[in-house]
C-alpha cells in the first residue's frame, strides 16, 4: 500500500486538494449575488449545510485514519468556506428560511455528527471505527 509519503500519491493528494478548492468555490458567485442584492432570491441553503455535514464527516475520518493531513487540511478549509456561505445566507434569507436552516445546521451538524462520533466511539473498537 502507498503511503502519503511516496511522491505520486502526494502528488495526486494535492491535485485533488486543488479540484476540491474550485469545487468550494463554484457559488461564490451565487453568493456575490446574494451579497449585492441583499436577498437569497428563493436559493436554498441545504447544499451549504449538507457540504459543512460531510467536510466535517471526512474530518472525523482523516483523525480516525492518521496520517491525513491532506484530507484534513482541505476539509478544514472546505468547512470554513462553507460557514461563510450558510452565514451570508442566514444574514439575507427571509425569517422563515433562516429557521429551518438553522434548524438543519443544529439537527444534521451538531445532533447527527454528535451521533456518528458518540456510536463509532462506543460500539467500535480499534480498527473497526475507520
Amino acid at each position: 500500500m502507498l503511503a502519503i509519503h511516496h511522491p505520486w500519491v502526494f502528488a495526486f493528494g494535492l491535485l485533488g486538494n486543488a479540484i476540491s478548492f474550485m469545487v468550494f468555490l463554484a457559488p461564490l458567485p451565487t453568493f456575490v449575488r446574494i451579497f449585492k442584492k441583499k436577498s437569497t432570491e428563493g436559493f436554498q441553503s441545504l447544499p451549504y449545510v449538507v457540504a459543512i455535514f460531510s467536510c466535517m464527516l471526512w474530518i472525523y475520518y482523516a483523525l480516525l485514519k492518521g496520517n491525513s493531513i491532506l484530507l484534513i487540511t482541505i476539509n478544514a478549509v472546505g468547512v470554513v468556506i462553507e460557514t461563510i456561505y450558510v452565514v451570508i445566507y442566514i444574514t439575507y434569507a427571509p425569517k422563515q428560511a433562516k429557521i429551518s436552516t438553522l434548524r438543519l445546521l443544529l439537527l444534521m451538524n451538531f445532533g447527527g455528527f454528535c451521533a456518528i462520533v458518540l456510536l463509532c466511539h462506543y460500539l467500535a473498537k480499534g480498527d473497526a471505527r475507520v
